[in-house]
């Protein structure tokens, strides 16, 4: 690994343990066994790293939630991609998912402009919804509030995630919340409907 990688690495398992305002540049420099000056020929202060943190992890969801948008499957296998893609990564990486989950709310960062660029993911799953519903896939609704409701849920899955690491519950939980969604908000076709109102 290179000193740089060194140093995010020894950063985020001292951030996911101890939080933000515990570790400094000394805890990190230690942890990466690298010297205090090579820490500051990269980054000019802990703040720094958490702000590339960010940066790097919203490119990755970024990316991602772009890509699916333009896949050609429906709506809700979409939104089912995107959650378990969030799942994959918090298995992938615990201590990273630890930090965006609870730094991501921290005073101190969260007027900052890399955490004010997780607000665009939610904008890409309104586009989706809002394809569903010129399509005709689905009711008309407040996509934006809706997809409010499907972050919050990923939000969720990373604390329970953390907390139990039951891989297999969360998979049927996102299963199970996909189709609550579907039930709510998929339009019936009219000849299934006078099937079940016969």
């Amino acid at each position: 690994m290179s000193p740089k990688e060194l140093i995010l690495t020894a950063a985020v398992k001292n951030i996911a343990k101890n939080g933000f305002f515990d570790t400094t540049a000394t805890v990190i420099a230690k942890e990466a066994q690298i010297s205090l000056s090579t820490f500051y020929d990269f980054y000019t202060d802990e703040a720094e790293i958490m702000e590339e943190i960010f940066a790097l992890e919203f490119q990755k969801r970024f990316s991602f939630y772009v890509n699916i948008k333009n896949w050609h499957m429906d709506w809700f296998l979409k939104i089912n991609g995107i959650l378990n893609f969030h799942l994959r990564e918090i298995e992938k990486d615990p201590e990273l998912a630890t930090i965006i989950i609870t730094e991501k709310m921290n005073p101190y960062f969260r007027q900052t402009e890399s955490v004010q660029k997780f607000k665009h993911l939610s904008s890409i799953v309104a586009e989706i919804l809002q394809q569903a519903v010129k399509q005709n896939k689905i009711h008309s609704c407040n996509v934006e509030a809706t997809s409010l409701i499907i972050l919050g849920f990923v939000d969720t899955l990373t604390q329970e995630y953390l907390l139990t690491h039951d891989l297999k519950r969360l998979e049927q939980t996102i299963d199970n919340f996909c189709q609550l969604l579907k039930n709510s908000l998929e339009i019936i076709p009219l000849e299934y409907n006078e099937i079940v109102n016969y």
